[in-house]
């Protein structure tokens, strides 16, 4: 029998936030006098910024998981075009408005696509360009936001220094009180006047399943099509439900063979946006 080829532990990150970090670590104000400020930022600052960054990230979760040898890095980026959670509710993060990007936010971009193994895929965030290549056995996703945990991976969470490793079924749970809880900060509401805590509170005294999910939004006044589209924007996509060729995503269902599940056509799309 010939020797069998490990596979590399693959080291998902989220490019979106160490992109804003390290550019705004390179912005400055300069005041020239009286009443004239101008803020700059220098390039190479940035990218040093960025590169120590993803360095010291790589060797903080290399010595959790005991990784020896070699990994692959992989870089997971917004299309900053469209994002096909606005076409199942348009105001998916409509609270941002008009928000400046940092000054150096594009040069940067550009410099992360053409040093690292960089994935950016049509209609998709970041979130769901990990979501697709992790798996629970030799992958861990390094990001800031706390949504990652509905993803069956390793999972470091760099903004509360918070190490997890969650099965298919752990994420399947935690999709579920995110879907009760929705995420102000992209905007989605979830169910009326449910927090985690209380969310966590139910799901554990009645079980993690659609029905007493569904239960609690009708008993806050709400109906199963509200919690349906929240759950759709809370379920970042796995393995299976993009077609990279073809452009089309397989909408979340509860209990739902993948192959069954309802396809939203991206490429039908285009000439609405």
């Amino acid at each position: 029998m010939g020797l069998v080829k490990m596979a590399l532990t693959k080291l998902l990150f989220d490019a979106d936030m160490l992109l804003y970090i390290a550019c705004e670590k390179a912005e400055h104000v300069v005041h020239w006098y009286d009443d004239l400020y101008t803020l700059h930022g220098t390039l190479n600052e940035a990218i040093i910024h960025f590169d120590n960054h993803v360095r010291d990230l790589i060797e903080l979760v290399c010595e959790h998981w005991e990784i020896e040898g070699e990994y692959e890095v992989i870089m997971c980026l917004s299309d900053n075009e469209h994002n096909f959670r606005n076409l199942i509710y348009p105001d998916y993060k409509a609270n941002r408005g008009e928000k400046r990007r940092p000054i150096l936010y594009a040069p940067m971009r550009e410099w992360v696509m053409n040093s690292y193994n960089a994935v950016c895929l049509p209609w998709l965030e970041a979130d769901d360009c990990l979501g697709l290549q992790a798996n629970s056995k030799d992958t861990i996703v390094i990001s800031g936001d706390k949504d990652l945990r509905t993803v069956p991976s390793r999972f470091y969470d760099f903004s509360r220094n918070i190490f997890y490793e969650y099965d298919k079924e752990a994420s399947d749970n935690f999709h579920l009180i995110q879907t009760l809880t929705g995420d102000p900060t992209d905007n989605y509401k979830g169910c009326p006047n449910i927090g985690i805590s209380r969310a966590e509170r139910h799901l554990d005294k009645e079980g993690y399943n659609w029905t007493n999910v569904v239960n609690m939004y009708k008993k806050q006044g709400s109906t199963e099509e509200e919690a349906l589209t929240n759950a759709r924007l809370a379920f970042i996509l796995r393995k299976g439900f993009y077609d990279k060729k073809n452009q089309r995503i397989r909408l979340w269902l509860p209990n739902t063979d993948k192959k069954k599940l309802p396809i939203l056509d991206l490429k039908a799309q285009q000439e609405d946006f």
